[in-house]
């Protein structure tokens, strides 16, 4: 259950476009996440501002962080609340990407 402080921190933390950019890149390329450097190739960030925005999102339970061997992973958390966003956002992306008809 969600109470409206973790609510208000979520959408808190996906008002940065850094982070609703890596947000929106694991959700379309989750396997970009298997690798941090690879994280950090697709977003186009440094390592520092990458860090500083995924443990923001860390910290407030959007994404999750894992060690593998000597390489980090990053995936979305699994929470209710993380797949709802997730989902939004695809169904968002597929709205904006039909052809408008014009009367």
């Amino acid at each position: 259950m969600f109470t409206d402080e973790t609510l208000a921190l979520n959408f808190k933390a996906l008002s940065h476009p850094r982070r609703a950019m890596l947000f929106r890149l694991l959700v379309n390329r989750p396997e970009a996440g298997d690798n941090l450097d690879r994280l950090i190739a697709e977003s186009r960030l440094s390592y520092s501002t990458a860090i500083h925005h995924l443990r923001e999102m860390e910290r407030c339970g959007l994404v999750q962080r894992q060690r593998r061997g000597v390489h980090t992973a990053y995936r979305l958390a699994p929470g209710a609340f993380a797949r709802a966003l997730a989902a939004v956002l695809r169904m968002s992306e597929a709205a904006r990407a039909k052809p408008r008809r014009v009367a």
